[in-house]
């Protein structure tokens, strides 16, 4: 699991609201600003894993607030066991099937956990709209992200330069998530039309995560009274500014 990207600690006690659990290995990671907990337990046993075992394990991801349970097991599992683990947080596997399989399950999460940064975005936009109306056109007035068309320049809906955009890397999470590769990606800085292909999630999350920094950036200094005007280009990540530039420079 570390080389999936998680910080794991074996034989580790965790605090849950109830009591004090011992599990075999804590893993944790950080996505998009939240963190992660998998609890794993490995069962080096040579008959299937009861469904006894399963419910004791659900019992502690749900005390200390656990994302996922997995149970590790190569002498496989009690049909008991299978069946209580449906439409779960606990997931029963084999090494093996852990190695070929997770990979894009964890992409699949941090993608799941970037979309909702997004929504939460795109409501941030929205709600300027509902503030009072001389403190609205002051916050309209210090946009400085992209406007998307030129006509609407310097107007309260230039703003959709930027929601269009969220709207496009929520697309292409999903499309990803359903394997619909290569995936389009439209730079917020569009030149000329022109669309990226994303071949894998490891560019995707990325360059998708760098551009909500952004995109995070420019609400900020939109909603800031005391904030000076800006290129929103300087307020891009220096590792996506570096990317695109070698993108475009092929």
């Amino acid at each position: 699991m570390s080389g999936l990207g998680f910080d794991t600690r074996v034989d580790e006690t965790i605090e849950g609201a109830r009591a004090q659990h011992d599990v075999d290995v804590a893993a944790r990671m950080r996505i998009a600003g939240v963190d992660i907990l998998w609890v794993v337990e490995c069962k080096a046993w040579g008959w299937r894993v009861p469904k006894e075992r399963i419910l004791t394990l659900q019992g502690i991801v749900d005390d200390i607030g656990a994302d996922r349970g997995l149970v590790f097991s190569e002498s496989g599992f009690q049909a008991g066991a299978i069946r209580v683990t449906q439409n779960t947080n606990i997931t029963l596997t084999g090494l093996e099937d852990f190695r070929l399989n997770f990979q894009d399950e964890i992409a699949s999460t941090k993608a799941r956990i970037l979309d909702e940064r997004i929504s939460r975005l795109l409501q941030a936009f929205t709600t300027v709209w509902d503030i009072e109306e001389s403190e609205r056109q002051a916050a309209f007035a210090r946009y400085s992200g992209p406007s998307g068309f030129d006509v609407l320049k310097g107007g309260p809906h230039a703003v959709v330069g930027v929601t269009s955009c969220l709207s496009q890397m929520r697309r292409s999470l999903e499309d990803a998530r359903f394997g619909r590769w290569p995936v389009a990606y439209f730079p917020l800085d569009l030149v000329d039309g022109e669309i990226f292909g994303v071949r894998d999630w490891e560019g995707l999350l990325f360059i998708v995560e760098k551009s909500v920094v952004t995109c995070e950036r420019i609400y900020d200094h939109m909603v800031t009274p005391e904030a000076s005007p800006v290129d929103w280009k300087t307020l891009q990540p220096p590792e996506l500014i570096s990317l695109l530039s070698s993108i475009r420079g092929r």
